[in-house]
């Protein structure tokens, strides 16, 4: 790579958050830079999964940064203490009204970009990638969709206008069609743009990684387990990452009042922050919930003890996200040949990815008594896991590496070594 290109990155999410898609963004972005690119980086103020704004940022007018060879500006945003429909399109709209302003001082002072890569949600921040383009044609414009945000609010109930979808599906349309490249996280959700009533120029398949560097395999530490402040001498069934509506991590709750009775020696966590954390807190006291345990998100070398301490790990959504998105925890889990639970229905990504590969088990979404029947089994039969954690880990060491996820997405999309037409 002897071009050295100046790449631009908008989004709403980025360091320090540690998951989601501020972690990906992050990450792409040092990769870039540690390989010699130039990186430039638009984003709001740090604050996912908690749903405030990061101790150590005032989100008071615009602040400039370098990290990690990284130039970052970071921009002034709405952050909703309650999240609705509305309230999130008011966030996203917010964040991509100070982008713009940013974007365009760069562009009174005549920076010029290579490549211009947008990450969704906010889908609006699309909008920006196009008016940098209006100006500057020769800039290739990637618009990188990590949740289908559109579809999502229409199938989960959350925005109900049928006029307002409309104009959001129409303004979706007009930045998947003016991309250059259109790229996404799983085959499902590529199908799913593809079958959109616009024309895409082109897909790229970019999935979600893991860094081995902080994530892998190892005997966990037990004294860093039990300063955690669970009882150790049962078996722990994790549910690690965002906690919102769209999980649909009731069942947690339903399975854990099951499992006091039926079976003692399991104890449940859900590690995890956001205004629905609280919800469920307060579900779990009333309902006399003994069994369940709740922490906030760990740093990345506690996560990974935790990661490989616990019995069982839950992968849970509910059944109308579908291929809408796909849980970035469970590339984790895989990692360190961890033994999951996964909610999914067939045709889904998730669950043609867990079932053909055999790296975990799959029961329909909102049936608590499917997931109960295996949670049992597994419980009383711990020798039917030891080829589902073998071949999760062999998954991961062969599709999951970042280096070489990043490195294709180089080659194919930012330089076009092969003159690529598409990639399924």
């Amino acid at each position: 790579m002897n071009v050295k290109k100046k790449i631009l990155i908008i989004g709403i999410n980025f360091f320090p958050e540690p998951t989601g898609i501020g972690k990906y963004s992050s990450e792409m972005a040092f990769s870039f830079a540690d390989k010699g690119l130039d990186v430039s980086v638009i984003t709001a103020y740090p604050y996912y999964p908690d749903w405030k704004v990061f101790n150590g940022y005032s989100n008071r007018g615009y602040s400039r940064e370098v990290i990690r060879n990284v130039k970052v500006t970071r921009c002034p945003f709405y952050v909703p203490t309650q999240l609705t429909g509305l309230k999130r399109m008011l966030q996203d709209f917010s964040f991509f009204m100070s982008a713009l302003v940013c974007l365009s001082g760069k562009m009174i002072k005549r920076e010029k970009f290579d490549m211009v890569f947008v990450a969704s949600p906010s889908f609006m921040s699309g909008f920006a990638g196009l008016f940098y383009r209006m100006f500057h044609r020769h800039t290739k414009f990637v618009y990188h969709i990590h949740d289908l945000q559109v579809d999502a609010a229409e199938e989960l109930g959350m925005i109900k206008s049928g006029i307002l979808l409309k104009i959001l599906k129409w303004a979706e349309g007009l930045i998947l069609k003016n991309a250059d490249w259109v790229s996404t996280i799983s085959k499902g959700m590529q199908a799913k743009i593809a079958s959109k009533p616009v024309k895409i120029k082109r897909q790229y398949l970019f999935p979600n990684w893991v860094d081995f560097g902080n994530i892998h395999k190892k005997e966990p530490s037990l004294s860093i387990i039990s300063a955690l402040g669970f009882p150790m001498d049962k078996k722990l069934c994790l549910y690690s990452g965002a906690v919102g509506e769209k999980q649909g991590l009731e069942l947690i709750l339903e399975i854990a009042e099951k499992a006091v009775i039926s079976l003692p020696g399991l104890v449940f966590v859900i590690a995890g922050s956001g205004p629905y954390a609280e919800v469920l807190k307060q579900q779990a006291v009333s309902r006399k919930i003994t069994n369940l345990y709740f922490i906030s998100l760990q740093p990345i070398e506690i996560f990974n003890e935790l990661l490989n301490y616990a019995f069982l790990h839950m992968v849970i959504q509910k059944e109308k996200a579908g291929d809408l998105l796909l849980p970035s925890k469970l590339t984790n889990i895989l990692a360190v040949e961890g033994l999951a639970i996964i909610t999914a229905s067939p045709g889904t990504s998730l669950y043609n990815i867990v079932d053909e590969n055999k790296v975990g088990i799959v029961v329909p979404p909102d049936n608590t008594e499917a997931f109960w029947q295996k949670l049992e089994k597994l419980y009383k039969e711990p020798g039917m896991a030891v080829e589902l954690k073998r071949n999760a880990g062999q998954y991961a060491e062969k599709y999951l590496e970042k280096n070489t996820i990043i490195n294709d997405f180089l080659d194919t999309v930012v330089f076009e070594k092969d003159n690529y037409a598409g990639k399924a």
